[in-house]
């Protein structure tokens, strides 16, 4: 790791952190906090605009005075020689480019229009919804996680739709896996980056993280279901079935799937990752019940279909298999570990627990 980022002056809280060189998610993560809660939004619209002056020696534009928080802050990140990683530089310069756009036009003899593609406007739009969300967790640590934020009412209130969605839950489920990391790992560097944070705050960020990223899909789901359906020909119980990759059984807990068919149509599937001894639960969206294409669980509740690693494995599984609805309706609540959102996807270390009809 990089010892570009001062790690005493941050844990200090009165002398501002320098930088050298390229700053990985963490140190830059970390350098924005150190800001957040440190600076203001005076301080944030101060740098940007000492950094369109200074370092790309033009005005800075009317609209600045409404850009701040992070963007500001990485403006001064950047003027003291912090070199940003491809994700970030990516909206630090798609960001620059909106504000210098929104700029009074002076007129020219002649105007070459640069012809920008559908996919670059989507990364765009997309980049912009990142950066507002961002600008999210910066409000939540600086109210000690009392600010009411909502994902969801910015993505819509920015008219995020489907195509954008995609970029936006890759990108937090990025930065929820840097938060998880930090709660398991064992590097001191990492431990004393984010000595800052307690347990309890960064169990917070990453619910929020989980938050973005169940309402994107939600989003995303929205789309998908205003578009005319297209008539298909029913398949067979065994043909939905017949690309299903999943473990067979598991001869340490003595675990065996269940037939998979009865997954189609069943309104809850519970599932057991034997190399990440997480068990989970895919709870159906409606009365249809789940239903499977390849490898994937389909027409499942996402805010209602989650996992949560097991410390005793042998002990909760027989709980699972063996109590009634009443009772696992609580199996997971009992559990004391971080809850993550289930994708869906199937694969060759799941063990099919068990189904509810």
């Amino acid at each position: 790791m990089s010892k570009s980022i001062d790690i005493k002056a941050i844990l200090s809280n009165n002398k501002e952190p320098r930088f050298s060189g390229e700053l990985s998610q963490t140190q830059l993560t970390q350098a924005l906090s150190w800001y957040a809660q440190n600076r203001d939004s005076k301080d944030a619209t101060k740098y940007a605009i000492e950094y369109f002056k200074k370092k790309l020696k033009i005005p800075a534009p009317e609209a600045l005075k409404s850009q701040v928080g992070t963007f500001g802050f990485i403006c001064r990140i950047v003027s003291l020689g912090g070199v940003l990683n491809d994700s970030s530089a990516t909206w630090f310069n798609e960001t620059i480019k909106k504000l210098q756009e929104e700029a009074p036009v002076v007129k020219q003899a002649t105007v070459t229009a640069s012809v920008v593609s559908i996919q670059d406007h989507i990364k765009r739009k997309a980049g912009d919804c990142i950066g507002e969300l961002e600008g999210q967790i910066d409000e939540l640590i600086t109210t000690e996680f009392k600010a009411n934020v909502s994902p969801y009412a910015t993505m819509t209130g920015m008219d995020a739709k489907g195509a954008h969605t995609k970029f936006i839950i890759e990108h937090f489920k990025t930065r929820r896996a840097e938060y998880d990391d930090v709660l398991t790992t064992s590097d001191p560097d990492v431990k004393e980056a984010y000595s800052n944070f307690t347990k309890t705050q960064l169990k917070k960020l990453i619910a929020y993280c989980d938050q973005v990223i169940v309402d994107g899909m939600k989003l995303a789901g929205e789309a998908v279901k205003t578009r005319k359906p297209r008539k298909r020909k029913a398949k067979s119980a065994e043909q939905l079935i017949a690309k299903l990759n999943y473990a067979k059984d598991f001869a340490e807990l003595k675990l065996v799937s269940v037939d998979p068919k009865t997954i189609i149509g069943a309104s809850s599937l519970w599932v057991y990752n034997i190399k990440t001894r997480k068990l989970g639960v895919y709870q159906a969206a409606d009365a249809a019940g789940l239903n499977i294409k390849g490898s994937t669980i389909l027409n499942f509740a996402e805010s209602k279909s989650v996992s949560k690693k097991l410390r005793k494995p042998s002990v909760t599984l027989s709980e699972v298999l063996k109590g009634g609805k009443v009772a696992l309706r609580n199996v997971l609540n009992d559990i004391r570990a971080v809850e993550s959102v289930l994708t869906g996807r199937i694969n060759a270390d799941t063990i099919l627990l068990r189904t509810v009809k």
